[in-house]
């Protein structure tokens, strides 16, 4: 196992050092095949004691003067988009006060009050004191996990990662 960024996995299913890749987008590449394997909203992840976190839902125009913590657009092109687009459509861009390539960095960051940020829904199950997380009033593309593989590589090791990713996830879907 690898821990490597969505790039870094292309590159590396493309040159067979590794058979499956998990991402966090739906990437469009040639030659691969995606599925996926965990749907999720958005969320917004924000320090305990910000003003925001007395609200149950939050909007994301009340955000357009907040300091972000993102993602690299280089590390992962579309989640950072979607991120971007979000808030564009919701009359502003955001003010980058940092960027994080781990998802555990980010949340760190905002316990450390550096800001707030728009993350994946299952975050939410990486408790970290000090950060809080609430659900967003719009409505906002789903995110996810997503299996990556070579689309004409029929080992069978590949295949049964493959039903087992599935079996699990159904389960744990269903719970």
């Amino acid at each position: 196992m690898h821990e490597l960024t969505t790039a870094q996995q292309i590159q590396a299913l493309h040159h067979k050092q590794v058979d499956i890749g998990i991402v966090r987008s739906a990437i469009s590449e040639p030659g691969l095949s995606v599925e996926c394997l965990l749907p999720e909203s958005l969320v917004l992840a924000l320090p305990e004691t910000h003003p925001l976190s007395a609200q149950t839902q939050v909007s994301l125009s009340t955000l357009a003067s907040e300091l972000f913590i993102l993602f690299p657009a280089k590390m992962g092109p579309i989640f950072y988009e979607q991120i971007i687009t979000i808030c564009q459509q919701a009359g502003f861009r955001p003010k980058v006060a940092q960027e994080a390539v781990q998802m555990q960095t980010i949340i760190g960051l905002v316990a450390a009050g550096l800001g707030i940020a728009i993350v994946p829904a299952s975050l939410q199950n990486f408790h970290r004191s000090g950060v809080i997380y609430r659900p967003l009033q719009e409505q906002t593309p789903k995110t996810g996990l997503y299996l990556s593989w070579r689309q004409h590589d029929s080992s069978p090791v590949i295949r049964a990662f493959l039903s087992l990713a599935r079996k699990t996830t159904r389960r744990g879907v269903k719970s």
